[in-house]
């Protein structure tokens, strides 16, 4: 079976899709799901109320995952296969941790019939400990596994190749020394040269000449792993590879970074002038 039709048989492929686009939509379902099904934390709200009630929890709960997942991501930085899982694991709980008093007060704000004020502040959020960390944290697990699953299939499913990734066309000195540990990884799923990688909310979206995959990884983190000559960051969010820069075009008073396979990346002001020097144009 050939690469192409083994991947038009991956259940999710995620190497297409947009991490904010799939967390946004993901976060409105979970909104109509529970208030629909009204489980215990919304109990007897009723759906319209219920509607409201989930909103204000998950525009809370999403963006404090992904802050705390950017810190397990930095912190929790143990080289095994199950490193995703622990780290996300791990943000779950101490995201859940940190929500509880919020959502203390959201139960009491929204009068939930089983959520007694007159029963105590400290027991309260203990009682609401109880209810909100197995949840959130297996929600986000569940949130976040086709992403890393996904990372295992593009490396079941890669093309036998001998050609081994490189961070740049011309070998560094550092190819000799031992690889980081992003570089392990990426060498291990991926092959060809590195054209560019961006972040997008807590994971970073790796581009070569071969192929596309997604690592649950800071872009800060990444680009510290990497010689130092392999490319230049052009934007807080995007990393390209000095010798895929094929044009610097400037497009509604914005200056754009044409890569060798066709993409284009927004280039910041305060790196234009950076890049402008480093290509000697």
């Amino acid at each position: 079976m050939s690469e192409a039709t083994m991947k038009t048989k991956r259940w999710f492929d995620a190497s297409g899709v947009s991490v904010e686009k799939y967390f946004f939509f993901s976060s409105l379902a979970l909104v109509v799901i529970f208030a629909w099904m009204e489980p215990a934390g919304s109990a007897g709200i009723g759906f319209g109320k219920g509607l409201i009630f989930w909103a204000i929890q998950i525009s809370i709960l999403i963006p404090l995952l992904i802050t705390i997942q950017h810190l397990a991501s930095h912190y929790v930085a143990l080289n095994t296969p199950q490193t995703p899982w622990i780290q996300t694991t791990v943000s779950g709980v101490v995201a859940a941790l940190l929500f509880v008093p919020a959502a203390y007060f959201l139960d009491v704000l929204f009068a939930i019939p089983e959520d007694d004020p007159s029963a105590g502040f400290v027991r309260g959020l203990l009682g609401e400990a109880s209810g909100v960390v197995v949840p959130v944290t297996v929600t986000w697990l569940a949130l976040n596994a086709p992403w890393i699953l996904q990372l295992d299939f593009s490396k079941r499913h890669a093309a036998p190749t001998t050609q081994e990734l490189k961070p740049d066309a011309a070998k560094s000195k550092s190819d000799k020394e031992q690889p980081t540990r992003f570089l392990q990884e990426l060498r291990s799923r991926a092959s060809g040269d590195l054209i560019s990688m961006s972040s997008e909310l807590h994971y970073v979206r790796v581009v070569t000449t071969d192929t596309e995959v997604m690592f649950l990884y800071n872009l800060k983190d990444a680009l510290a792993q990497l010689p130092p000559d392999a490319g230049v960051q052009i934007h807080r969010s995007h990393w390209v590879s000095r010798g895929h820069i094929r044009e610097l075009t400037k497009r509604n008073g914005s200056w754009e970074c044409t890569l060798s396979n066709g993409r284009k990346l927004p280039i910041s002001r305060r790196k234009y002038s950076e890049l402008k020097d480093l290509l000697g144009t």
